[in-house]
């Protein structure tokens, strides 16, 4: 038996380190837990030890920052780190990056991906994703053919489909290394209120008539702290109801008194790390001292923090959790709740789907401490049909991965630079071409048929849009198209902006009040402080022909999704930031809570280091840059600043 860091190893980590040593490719599809990162880590060794480069790419910018953080702390300056909002050490032979930036690195300075010899996918079930998979496909087609490729994922369906496409895009031999058992077991638990812990087969039973002898008082909770069954990760799908089921618990401690003295000083400690100031921490401290602690995304980005590590000490038992808490992050708990089995999808209220269901609920059962996890579906009494639960919760039901390739004009631009009318040849490297074309069922072979000649529909029409706003001319791309092929997101909005002169026209609060209104899409009930007609007027005036032209020309051809109309819901709450105001006063003049403000300033960030990447690469004027840069050091500062907060999480 192989050992690696003093682990033994489990037989599909030996298979794959094996692997990687006779210089194949390998994709590992793994229960959640089952220490599938262990492999990433030989591989990143073992390209430091060579002397050679590798890149991890991972879905979030949390997964990325945590990884550099662990990795940092065992190979130092070697680690770099790159998102669209951090830039460190950039040139060390161990990179991480979200999946974004590597794919634009491919199009972008392909020559700097000359030393690379792997690039590791971590959850690369995200091909699946309805708005990003298409990165993920991007980027296995045109990586350089020299770059193996190390594929981490949570089980996969239709993992042999998947392998026999990548293999058929790539060089390099492929592995496929499945490992269907989980290193602790799962029991699945139905928890009905007025009834108790329950399995599939008694409610079969309720759905013949509710009997009311079974009756019972004690809640969720107080069956598992008298079943000893804390710590536990308890899935509610909306930041509110978050927060106000924490509060149920504020009174009721679940702590020893050792370890409420321990959580309250470790609170503390990292409160002041994190420079978070009393007032903003009062009722999670009342929280924390209970042991119960709530996370989502609407959270100060420190906040979340703070919860992660207290979470990760083990002495936070009770954690109500936003679903994003499980993607990546390794902070497994003893049990998992599912508060409901329905989440709204921004349209329409919908049945979790089983994938997600077997994502979160891996997250029960810690590895080395518990011989078994535990993993509970909350149901009303009426209403919940065991068919839908036994479809839910069987892994046999887990939906295959489904191509959502989706080239962005960027990409289109990039690759029409090179391969001209052969760039339709490109699509017919795409999963989802592969899927029409060797789907075993006449049903799903139709469905992937419909979904390429999609792709193909709108490449041809997003083609055209190209040649009419003058981007492409003949076979060749013109100066605007050569500006928007360098820009990766809101790519027409912005090289229409450089080239009509908008931003010179601006002054630098004008151009952050301009890229916010771009980057943010607001909810109906989000309330934002009436602002300055005559600025916003000014903005505008130079801006929306541009964006109502977009929008018109998408719309005429029937280009999914169009551009959005600028945004200006949070023009008085960036005028204040850009000008200086503490971030504690922001709160006056928007309903946006923090976690979305810092979000949302982060993404305009983002395009600002976009301008200013151009501009170098463009040599655009130093008047010009001079705003950029003005614009960068307005936005990114004190609570808004991603770097500094890493900093803070690294100390």
């Amino acid at each position: 038996m192989i050992e690696y860091n003093g682990l033994k190893l489990d037989p599909f980590q030996e298979e794959a380190i094996r692997r990687i040593d006779e210089g194949c490719s390998v994709l590992v599809s793994a229960p959640t837990g089952s220490g599938k990162t262990l492999i990433a880590e030989y591989a990143l060794e073992k390209a430091l030890r060579e002397g050679t480069h590798i890149i991890y790419t991972a879905p979030i910018k949390a997964l990325s920052n945590q990884k550099f953080r662990d990795f940092q702390k065992r190979w130092g300056s070697h680690i770099g780190l790159v998102t669209g909002d951090l830039s460190i050490n950039p040139d060390s032979p161990a990179v991480i990056m979200t999946t974004e930036i590597f794919r634009n690195s491919i199009f972008d300075s392909p020559h700097r991906l000359d030393k690379v010899s792997h690039v590791i996918f971590d959850e690369i079930h995200y091909l699946d994703d309805d708005e990003r998979g298409t990165v993920w496909e991007e980027s296995i087609i045109f990586a350089p053919q020299h770059i193996k490729l190390i594929a981490l994922s949570a089980t996969i369906p239709n993992i042999n489909q998947v392998v026999h496409w990548i293999s058929s895009v790539r060089k390099s031999p492929l592995i496929v290394l499945h490992e269907p058992c989980r290193p602790v077991p799962l029991k699945h638990l139905l928890w009905m209120e007025h009834f108790g812990v329950a399995n599939c087969k008694d409610l079969k039973q309720l759905e013949k008539g509710f009997d009311k002898s079974r009756r019972g008082k004690e809640t969720l909770i107080d069956h598992l702290v008298k079943e000893n069954r804390l710590p536990c990760l308890y899935f509610i799908f909306n930041r509110k109801g978050c927060e106000e089921q924490a509060e149920r618990y504020s009174h009721r401690s679940l702590l020893t008194t050792d370890e409420q003295v321990r959580i309250i000083e470790l609170f503390n400690r990292l409160c002041a790390q994190y420079e978070l100031e009393p007032e903003k921490i009062r009722q999670l401290s009342q929280l924390v001292s209970c042991g119960v602690a709530y996370h989502h995304a609407g959270m100060l980005p420190t906040m979340k923090e703070v919860v992660e590590q207290l979470f990760t000490s083990g002495l936070i038992k009770l954690l109500f959790a936003t679903e994003t808490f499980a993607v990546g992050v390794n902070m497994p708990a003893k049990s998992v709740v599912f508060d409901e089995i329905t989440k709204f999808d921004g349209i329409r209220r919908n049945f979790i789907r089983s994938r997600d269901y077997h994502q979160m609920a891996g997250r029960a059962g810690r590895r080395g401490i518990d011989p078994v996890g535990y993993a509970y579906l909350r149901l009303p009494p009426y209403g919940a049909r065991a068919s839908i639960i036994e479809r839910i919760t069987d892994e046999a039901n887990i939906e295959e991965i489904k191509s959502q390739f989706n080239l962005s004009y960027s990409c289109i631009l990039n690759l029409y630079h090179t391969l001209k009318e052969n760039i339709y040849q490109a699509a017919q490297k795409s999963l989802s071409n592969y899927q029409a074309v060797r789907g075993k069922q006449k049903k799903a072979s139709h469905f992937h048929q419909q979904r390429y000649n999609n792709v193909i529909d709108q490449l041809r029409r997003k083609i055209g849009l190209l040649n009419r706003m003058g981007y492409i001319h003949g076979q060749t791309l013109t100066e605007k198209g050569h500006i928007a092929k360098q820009v990766y997101s809101f790519e027409l909005s912005l090289t229409e902006f450089i080239i009509q002169g908008v931003f010179n026209q601006l002054n630098s609060d004008q151009i952050n009040l301009l890229l916010v209104a771009l980057v943010y899409e607001s909810k109906r009930r989000d309330w934002g402080k009436k602002f300055n007609y005559q600025i916003i007027r000014s903005i505008q005036k130079p801006a929306l022909p541009i964006i109502s032209r977009l929008l018109d020309e998408e719309r005429k051809n029937g280009i999914l999704p169009t551009v959005r109309l600028l945004d200006f819901k949070l023009a008085s709450a960036t005028y204040a930031w850009s000008t200086g105001a503490p971030f504690d006063d922001i709160i006056n003049h928007t309903s946006v809570v923090d976690g979305d403000i810092i979000r949302t300033f982060r993404l305009a960030i983002q395009l600002v280091r976009q301008m200013l990447r151009l501009g170098r690469h463009n040599k655009w004027g130093q008047p010009l840059m001079d705003k950029f840069y003005s614009c960068f050091n307005k936005m990114s500062r004190d609570e808004v600043d991603a770097e500094k907060q890493l900093r803070q999480s690294a100390e």
